[in-house]
């Protein structure tokens, strides 16, 4: 018998009291836990893989570029005074007096040439200028008063995902005489 002040003794339980219900063991819950986690690793992978595979096929226009580009060309070109330039075509037609005002733009001079019915030398002193200001992966154009004075198109228009457009106002005179143009909008339109 056991005295009062005695705690009363534990008694080992036994190997089925210790196991659990019937069927599940410290084991079994150990195996359930890591297939638990390797589900969750495996739909991660799944997810990752779809989110790649979907971020890759999206194609995203480049807008921000399209568009300092097209506001570059036209500020180039409204800025930019015949005298300051060193192109071929530019000092020749200064030479053979088609152009005798080396003060204007290139973009005053193309509307000019445009005024008097001169479309050609617009267009090739316009081809000549922007051949290497605009990278080759872009198109342009170039339209005063909604005709196309000169285009480079390796794409639609129509069918480009991005399309920036700046507009200038043109004033001017003729060949430094009385005859004054304007005012007329000169536009550049830049897509890829």
């Amino acid at each position: 018998m056991r005295s009062p002040c005695e705690k009363p003794r534990k008694e080992p339980k036994s190997r089925q009291a210790r196991l659990g219900p019937v069927g599940e063991s410290r084991l079994g819950n150990k195996k359930a836990q890591y297939l638990t986690l390797d589900a969750f690793i495996g739909a991660m992978i799944v997810a990752v893989a779809l989110v790649i595979l979907l971020a890759a096929r999206t194609n995203r226009p480049y807008t921000a570029q399209s568009e300092l580009v097209s506001k570059g060309v036209s500020e180039s070109l409204s800025e930019a005074k015949l005298s300051q330039l060193n192109n071929p075509l530019v000092i020749l037609l200064i030479k053979n007096n088609t152009i005798t005002n080396t003060d204007n733009t290139v973009l005053q001079q193309a509307t000019e040439f445009y005024v008097i019915g001169e479309k050609y030398f617009a267009a090739e002193l316009l081809k000549n200028v922007t051949s290497n200001l605009i990278p080759p992966q872009y198109s342009f154009k170039v339209v005063i008063n909604n005709e196309v004075i000169y285009e480079r198109s390796l794409t639609n228009e129509n069918t480009s995902g991005v399309l920036v457009s700046s507009k200038k106002l043109m004033f001017g005179v003729i060949n430094k005489t009385a005859v004054v143009y304007g005012p007329t909008i000169a536009e550049v339109r830049v897509w890829q």
